[in-house]
């Protein structure tokens, strides 16, 4: 379907412009000022009386079809500052320069991978969902054109052809049906014929919701009563045969922000003893200063591979109980929920803020700074954040220079007159460290000193740490 928006203009008219998806506001702006004879550098577009950034794609805007936009002049004229655009390769390196909004895509791409250009035969530039395809093509598109206009800008440059853009990433094609055994001919097939293939679950027409890996990861971990149950179903086959699976390695959910819990399995919630298990021989732990101060680097971490096989995938008909009953759980109360007052949404909070005082005596932090090494510590839920920055200070190689830390994202710097609580850190985080001066959070510059990093723990004996410290402080882990 055509889509189109009607400029209101200055002078009393009625312009309709005719948009696509890929089409950026200010192009919208640009086409109706060239056929009244305005200058676009020195005016805007409204939606409701409210500026709309010119930057955005028509896709992204958020504005409905048919709508009315006001062209209005500006206080002065719109100023011409460079941008800093970073090109991405498919292995992942990345090159960034300084270019104006006039220079063309291939003029960035010249300068930044010039090097690698001359062995692609069919060069593609993408950004946002816009795709620059061929040399020519690159020399006719600008910056600008593409909604680049200020700040900083990501593409990803690759080396397909056309058609294979057209073409589904990560499309699952289901494996080849083997010949069935007699047993597994008299087993109902209501899962399967319930479903379907995987593919058609998966993409979200047929259910209204899209199911994840994640989601079906947390699907396959059942709840105790789930487990007697199919033990109970399993005592009625005496033919069905026992498989033995090796037991899940520990998991911690650490998150990326603040208040994340520590998620465990009923098995994980004990911590063996050395004595007891000597085939689990317990990893070290170097505590480097006080609240158990542990140094550890996450390029040292060595994470398996989380592959995972096709018939993981495959969803039964407990699954989907599982995902229902999910469901319901998230509507139920949201839409006869009664409106709640500032003062009584300021009650609520400071509820839960009581609840995790009590229920939670201790809080982990974990600061990672721009060279990935991460410092562990421990506080208690009412100390301020300015204690947890005299703690980051002491371990400095540089204590004079003044930093912050934040979270992301987005990025939200934390005063230091809070408390843990109140910056909701509770019962464990990760905050990250960064100085006042941009120039001094380069990754190659030594935030540390060398003493400790000579002290480093392993990723695993942080958690282990953690989790040690914790039973025996007798302090209570939360669950989801």
């Amino acid at each position: 379907m055509e889509k189109r928006v009607t400029v209101l203009m200055p002078n009393g008219r009625r312009q309709n412009v005719s948009v696509s998806a890929n089409m950026t506001l200010l192009e919208i702006l640009e086409t109706s000022c060239k056929k009244h004879g305005f200058d676009s550098e020195e005016h805007c577009l409204k939606f409701h009386n409210k500026p709309v950034s010119l930057t955005q794609q028509f896709r992204f805007s958020g504005l409905p079809n048919n709508c009315v936009l006001e062209m209005e002049p500006t206080e002065r004229r719109r100023p011409a500052t460079n941008v800093v655009v970073c090109i991405q390769l498919v292995d992942g390196s990345r090159e960034q320069g300084e270019f104006a909004p006039s220079a063309t895509v291939w003029e960035v791409v010249q300068q930044l991978h010039s090097s690698n250009v001359r062995n692609y035969d069919s060069p593609v530039i993408i950004y946002m969902r816009s795709e620059v395809i061929g040399k020519n093509n690159m020399e006719q598109t600008t910056l600008k054109s593409l909604g680049i206009l200020e700040g900083r800008a990501m593409m990803r440059l690759i080396d397909k052809k056309p058609e294979d853009l057209k073409k589904q990433a990560n499309v699952y094609k289901p494996h080849e049906t083997k010949a069935k055994s007699r047993d597994e001919d008299d087993q109902p097939s209501t899962s399967r014929s319930a479903m379907g293939s995987n593919g058609g679950a998966s993409s979200g027409g047929g259910g209204g919701f899209a199911l994840t890996s994640n989601m079906l990861k947390s699907l396959k971990r059942k709840d105790p009563e789930d487990s007697k149950e199919d033990e109970k179903s399993s005592s009625n086959q005496p033919e069905a045969k026992a498989v033995v699976t090796e037991p899940e390695p520990r998991k911690y959910d650490w998150g990326s922000g603040s208040g994340y819990l520590m998620q465990h399995q009923s098995n994980q919630m004990q911590l063996d003893d050395p004595d007891e298990s000597p085939e689990e021989v317990p990893p070290v732990v170097n505590v480097i200063g006080p609240r158990h101060a542990i140094l550890f680097s996450l390029d040292d971490t060595k994470k398996p591979e989380n592959e995972l096989p096709d018939s993981f995938f495959d969803l039964t008909v407990h699954d989907l109980k599982m995902v229902l009953r999910d469901l319901k759980r998230t509507s139920t109360g949201d839409e006869d929920a009664p409106l709640l007052t500032a003062k009584l949404r300021e009650l609520e909070r400071q509820k839960t803020m009581l609840s995790k005082l009590n229920q939670y005596k201790d809080c982990v932090l974990r600061i990672q700074f721009p060279d990935r090494y991460v410092l562990q510590g421990i506080f208690k839920p009412h100390e301020s954040l300015a204690k947890v920055e005299e703690f980051v200070r002491e371990f400095l190689a540089n204590t004079t220079e003044e930093f912050h830390l934040f979270t992301i994202p987005p990025k939200k710097i934390l005063p230091s007159n809070e408390t843990l609580l109140e910056l909701n850190l509770v019962p464990n985080a990760v905050v990250h460290f960064g100085y006042l001066t941009d120039s001094l959070n380069a990754e190659n510059h030594r935030f540390v000193q060398e003493k400790f990093i000579k002290e480093l723990t392993s990723e695993e004996g942080a958690h282990y740490a953690v989790q040690k410290y914790r039973l025996t402080r007798g302090v209570t882990v939360g669950a989801s």
